[in-house]
């Protein structure tokens, strides 16, 4: 399936990436070229038009290719970047102007950011109106649950908030955080904790009713492309059909694709 019928679906997570860029010391995932206007040929397939391109951990907080890209991508893209302390408020407010809307703490591929770090770094942006986008295995969610609810942003979780399978014990966390209204979930990269696989990733895809079974008005779809964590790219077509196996109506995927998008990243 593609989402060509729904005006204004938004893929709320894929990566701009350069092969010759300079990588942190040993990155955890593959430096590959994957650039615009590949990207552009990838949306115009799966019938995305806006999009949020997220710094990727093997550039650490070095934005400047992901800046780049959302300079080139223009109108309808936002992105998310890395940063740490020592950022300057002007630079913020430059990025802010560009389409900047959050910043992400990887605790996967780890490195750049540490959970110590967050309280900082989301006084820094609460002014800016911008989210802390977290990638953390769901059974360490509840160890830091207490500081992720008092923080002064919005928190998006990452790809179905890593939660492994039904019984895993941090569902339980994803879903009080969604409950509170404050945090968000992306239903991005099934790939990396399914069991079952391609086609229809039935496993995750159950985690994703009982998230949507939560509170759907705080969910948001993404592409994970160009999927680097993946030894051969998914096919797009399935990573799509997912949200209709977990939302079914085309309201519900409206709700996903255009409009919680538009309430979080302000398209």
């Amino acid at each position: 399936m593609t989402f060509a019928a729904i005006h204004g679906a938004t893929d709320c997570h894929f990566h701009i990436m350069d092969a010759a860029f300079p990588t942190v010391p040993n990155p955890a995932v593959r430096n590959r070229t994957a650039d615009v206007a590949q990207y552009r040929a990838f949306a115009a397939g799966l019938g995305t038009t806006r999009g949020v391109v997220v710094q990727p951990s093997l550039y650490g907080t070095n934005n400047d290719h992901t800046l780049a890209a959302l300079r080139a991508l223009g109108p309808g893209y936002r992105a998310v970047a890395v940063i740490d302390e020592r950022v300057p408020a002007a630079a913020l407010r430059d990025w802010h102007e560009l389409g900047v809307r959050g910043v992400r703490f990887n605790q996967v591929q780890a490195g750049a950011t540490t959970m110590a770090m967050m309280p900082a770094i989301a006084g820094l942006v609460a002014d800016l109106g911008w989210h802390i986008q977290l990638h953390i295995e769901a059974s360490a969610l509840a160890e830091h649950e207490a500081m992720l609810r008092a923080l002064p942003v919005p928190l998006v979780l990452d790809h179905f908030g890593r939660v492994r399978w039904a019984g895993d014990s941090g569902l339980d966390a994803v879903l009080r955080l969604l409950g509170t209204g404050r945090a968000w979930v992306k239903l991005s990269a099934p790939y990396q904790d399914s069991r079952t696989g391609p086609p229809g990733y039935e496993d995750i895809a159950g985690i994703g009713r009982r998230l949507a079974g939560e509170n759907e008005d705080r969910l948001l779809w993404g592409s994970d492309w160009p999927h680097v964590t993946e030894p051969e790219s998914p096919e797009a077509a399935p990573l799509a059909g997912i949200l209709t196996s977990i939302l079914g109506g085309e309201d519900r995927l409206r709700k996903v694709l255009v409009r919680n998008p538009a309430s979080l990243y302000g398209f």
